[in-house]
């Protein structure tokens, strides 16, 4: 048996792009030969659902890189999540260096008003600039998003304190700086925080066990004689490169994420996912 791991982002999908028709197809050939496709995500679970509702057939999912899993026919699980006290270390340094940032939460996104941010924006603007079009695809699709699919309130830490119920997978923020970037992995991590980079100009706050590596290890737990695979693209999928069995990288992925990988497939525009499951794995 195959496990397939595949990231969302970047890997399986580009953003703004529709999923190449080739990626679903090697899902629902996977599944018919008997192994398993597991998307493994940055994203939130509430954040996947056009892309579930395309799917001809359940998949398992991972998703807040590790925070929480969905297995097929299962409900929703949120097993490393931040603690308030670790949201309050984060959101505090935040708050004092006016940092744009947001808290996905097992009910959704949650920020400060978007206005609050202009600036931050415009930075983040000027510096995605030499991409061209696409740059400016990133940040009107960023900014559409925020306006319009978060929860906007004014104190996103008082807000959590009166809500105990909800679950804060990750914090994410956005700074168009690299300087300000180094400063935050330092003043952001701890033994009980772990900070990356994702997407573009993007670092995230989360559980230390909140890993993509983490998460494999415990799902492949059920599957001890399968072989794993690793599809990805950024920095958030290197822990999961480190523990599959043959890790794989897209043609658009980071340097970083290339030198660790066993095989270098396509670019996630051009199917790059699933014409390499085509060639190499499905029978």
């Amino acid at each position: 048996m195959n496990v397939i791991f595949c990231d969302i982002d970047g890997t399986f999908q580009d953003l703004g792009v529709e999923v190449p028709q080739i990626n679903y197809d090697a899902i629902y050939a996977l599944q018919k030969q008997g192994d398993h496709f597991v998307f493994i995500t940055g994203r939130g679970y509430a954040q996947l659902a056009d892309l579930m509702a395309e799917l001809e057939s359940e998949c398992d999912v991972i998703f807040s890189n590790g925070g929480g899993y969905k297995l097929v026919g299962e409900r929703i699980q949120y097993n490393h999540c931040l603690s308030l006290e670790e949201c309050t270390k984060a959101i505090t340094v935040l708050e004092e260096r006016n940092i744009f940032y947001h808290i996905h939460t097992n009910e959704g996104i949650i920020l400060r008003p978007v206005e609050n941010y202009e600036m931050n924006i415009l930075a983040l603007r000027e510096k995605l600039a030499p991409l061209g079009e696409t740059g400016k695809q990133i940040m009107d699709f960023k900014e559409s998003f925020f306006e319009e699919q978060c929860q906007h309130v004014d104190n996103p830490l008082r807000y959590l304190a009166e809500h105990p119920e909800l679950k804060v997978m990750k914090i994410e923020l956005m700074e168009a700086s690299d300087e300000e970037h180094q400063i935050l992995r330092s003043l952001l991590g701890s033994d009980s925080a772990y900070v990356f980079s994702s997407f573009i100009q993007c670092l995230e706050v989360v559980n230390p066990k909140s890993s993509k590596g983490y998460a494999i290890k415990e799902f492949m737990n059920k599957f001890p004689d399968a072989v794993s695979y690793g599809i990805g693209d950024g920095e958030n999928d290197l822990a999961m490169l480190e523990v599959v069995d043959i890790p794989v990288a897209v043609g658009n992925a980071k340097e970083v994420v290339k030198e660790q990988c066993r095989h270098i497939v396509g670019n996630s525009v051009d199917g790059g996912v699933g014409k390499f499951i085509f060639d190499t794995i499905i029978r």
